[in-house]
């Protein structure tokens, strides 16, 4: 599977891994999640070196998980630590480890860092707004059979919602999209559009649309490899991670964040939202799993126009980071 390296990806919630080992199909691999006696999550590949048993079908001990075959221990940093047919006397192959992967637990969500381990930042990014501590959230969990880019791009769409949610928050046929303006580096893209009724007016300027962003919070804000929030306003947000599990599937954290009301209410008003989310991302799967090629990496016919521009972004991100090709992603009227 092809991914940007050397990065933090959000994975799964805290809250799935508890004391028995956890495998799980990830960013195209197989893995094994597990936490020690002190509660730490650590991860590794969901096989055991010796006959290549699901380290996820074993227990815990400590600080070791044990293959459910042959009882093989394995420590935290992979190496193999008892081989019980062997006798504790026998020196254990130097060989004998598994693959072992950087893990960090922040905002409610497992990550690991794929890539050069030695590379690895002290925390995965996060978005400064939603760091205060007094953000209430529910979570709706979705698995799309599509490619994680096509997932990513479809949240980075400007112009889809009058055709696609045409009858919820696309509703009012507010076709013609002003902008958007977008600022982006290697980490992030921050994305402020407005949408109308088209009455004939072109869209302003970039240098119009800069000043008008200027101090305001950006419509859409995605963090790379995987991390989006809508700010639909101060105290109500909507934040998405992305999850490639591989090259055909695609799972979306989808978490309603706010600040509305008592604290009783965080749980109905997150249940209510999470219905809500789940239907309009339904709209959008209707017409994003017709999209052709499977993956943007491979849509060399598709031309992009002046809507595009955080879809451009996303993509020369991906190309640089993959180490592609050049390929002209500029859409039109920039």
């Amino acid at each position: 599977m092809r991914l940007p390296e050397n990065l933090w990806y959000p994975l799964f919630e805290s809250g799935e891994l508890r004391k028995t080992p956890l495998g799980l199909e990830r960013l195209g691999r197989r893995f094994v999640f597990w936490r020690d006696a002190r509660g730490s999550a650590h991860a590794q590949i969901d096989r055991c070196p010796h006959l290549g048993a699901a380290l996820s079908a074993g227990r815990i001990e400590g600080d070791e998980i044990v293959c459910p075959f042959h009882g093989f221990h394995f420590g935290l940093d992979g190496q193999c630590t008892q081989v019980p047919a062997n006798g504790r006397a026998t020196r254990i192959p130097a060989g004998l480890c598994v693959k072992t992967f950087p893990v960090h637990e922040s905002q409610g969500f497992v990550w690991l860092w794929w890539g050069d381990a030695s590379k690895a930042t002290p925390a995965p990014p996060c978005f400064e707004s939603l760091q205060d501590g007094d953000w209430h959230h529910a979570t709706t969990v979705v698995d799309w059979p599509v490619h994680y880019t096509r997932a990513i791009e479809n949240q980075l769409d400007c112009a889809h919602l009058p055709f696609v949610h045409h009858n919820t928050i696309g509703r009012g046929g507010r076709t013609f999209v002003d902008g958007p303006y977008v600022e982006a580096d290697e980490s992030r893209i921050r994305v402020w559009v407005t949408t109308s009724r088209d009455e004939g007016r072109p869209s302003r300027s970039q240098a119009e649309l800069a000043a008008a962003a200027a101090g305001r919070e950006p419509s859409l804000d995605f963090l790379f490899p995987g991390l989006w929030l809508l700010n639909i306003g101060p105290s109500f947000k909507n934040l998405l991670a992305f999850v490639p599990v591989n090259e055909h599937c695609t799972r979306y954290y989808l978490r309603t964040v706010h600040r509305i009301g008592p604290a009783w209410l965080a749980r109905p008003l997150g249940w209510l939202m999470g219905l809500s989310n789940r239907y309009i991302l339904g709209q959008d799967r209707r017409v994003v799993l017709t999209q052709t090629p499977h993956s943007s990496l491979d849509a060399t016919d598709d031309r992009l126009i002046g809507a595009d521009r955080a879809i451009a972004q996303y993509r020369r991100f991906l190309r640089q980071r993959l180490a592609l090709p050049d390929r002209d992603t500029n859409p039109e009227h920039p």
